[in-house]
């Protein structure tokens, strides 16, 4: 989930290359809806503003959710700070990278899922 369109449309590119089939969101609602149906996603990467909303909002909703309580969940966001980072672990994320991602964590952090191949 990812407000910024330049930003979406990037890790998109990205995580096809990575042989993923990404389902962007633009919106708190968007990804709601991705995570509530099927099929569900292997994997959750959201920013933690989505213009007014938190996506931290989905996080504790899904971890509520008998059947996404252990979805994997990282934050992606530009807040950096421990403050930020306790935030997203205490909401329910797995993982928390910053912007300007580092592809390689990233990679790594997918790769240790066992949701995308090792390119």
């Amino acid at each position: 989930m990812e407000d910024d369109l330049y930003f979406r449309q990037m890790l998109t590119h990205w995580l096809e290359k990575e042989g993923y089939e990404p389902v962007p969101a633009k919106n708190l609602e968007e990804g709601f809806m991705g995570i509530a149906t099927e099929p569900l996603p292997d994997a959750v990467l959201l920013d933690i503003h989505l213009g007014e909303k938190s996506g931290l909002m989905l996080v504790h909703w899904a971890r509520k959710q008998r059947h996404l309580a252990h979805l994997p969940i990282a934050a992606v966001t530009a807040d950096d700070t421990l403050k930020d980072r306790k935030r997203s672990h205490d909401a329910g994320c797995d993982a928390h990278f910053t912007k300007p991602i580092d592809f390689s964590a990233l990679r790594k952090y997918l790769v240790s899922l066992s949701v995308c191949s090792a390119t």
